[in-house]
C-alpha cells in the first residue's frame, strides 16, 4: 500500500502504468488473503471457498478454463486426484452446491455474457459444448426460469419486463 499511495502522490513518468501494475498486485494478495482465511471472513460457501480447497481448486479452475467439456462427477474428481464420493461430498460442503449445479450455473453465467455480447443461441449451444441449440435453451431454461430469447428480450427491455 505504501508503494501505491508514493507512486499516486506525485506526477512522474509511468506513473499511471505503475499503479495500476501495483494495483492489480495488491488486488491478488488480497484475493489470495480471502482464500486463506476465507473462515475467518465469515464465508460459509461459494467459489472462494472452493479454491480455498487446494483439491477442488484444480477441478473448479478447470471447469472455468474448459465449461464445454464433457465434465461428469469422475472426470472432476480425477482433476481434484479424490475418489467420485469424496469429492461430490467435499464440493457440496465447500461451495455449497453439487458439483453439477455449479456446472450448469457457470455455463449459464457464461452463456449470457456471450448472449449479450451479440452470440446467437446457436453459437453459444456449440461453444458450450450442447449437443443442439434445443438442448442448451432446455438447460437455460431450467435454470433462469425463462428460454434464453425470453430472457435476451428482457434484458434489452428491462421496463417491459414483468
Amino acid at each position: 500500500l505504501a508503494l501505491l499511495f508514493a507512486e499516486t502522490e506525485r506526477l512522474r513518468c509511468g506513473q499511471r502504468l505503475l499503479a495500476d501494475r501495483l494495483f492489480e498486485v495488491l488486488l491478488v494478495q488480497l484475493l489470495r488473503w480471502l482464500l486463506d482465511h476465507s473462515g475467518a471472513v465469515g464465508a460459509s460457501g461459494g467459489l472462494m471457498n472452493g479454491l480455498a480447497h487446494p483439491k477442488l481448486a484444480r477441478a473448479l479452475t478447470a471447469v472455468h478454463e474448459r465449461p464445454s467439456a464433457d465434465w461428469t462427477l469422475e472426470s472432476m474428481a480425477n482433476v481434484a486426484g479424490m475418489s467420485r464420493s469424496a469429492f461430490a461430498s467435499k464440493f457440496k460442503t465447500q461451495v455449497g452446491v453439487t458439483p453439477g449445479d455449479y456446472l450448469l450455473q457457470w455455463r449459464i453465467l457464461v452463456a449470457q455474457s456471450r448472449l449479450k455480447a451479440g452470440a446467437t443461441i446457436k453459437s453459444v449451444s456449440e461453444e458450450l459444448g450442447y449437443a443442439s441449440a434445443a438442448s442448451f435453451s432446455r438447460a437455460f431454461s431450467h435454470a433462469i426460469g425463462v428460454s434464453p430469447r425470453k430472457w435476451l428480450h428482457k434484458e434489452a427491455n428491462p421496463q417491459n419486463a414483468s
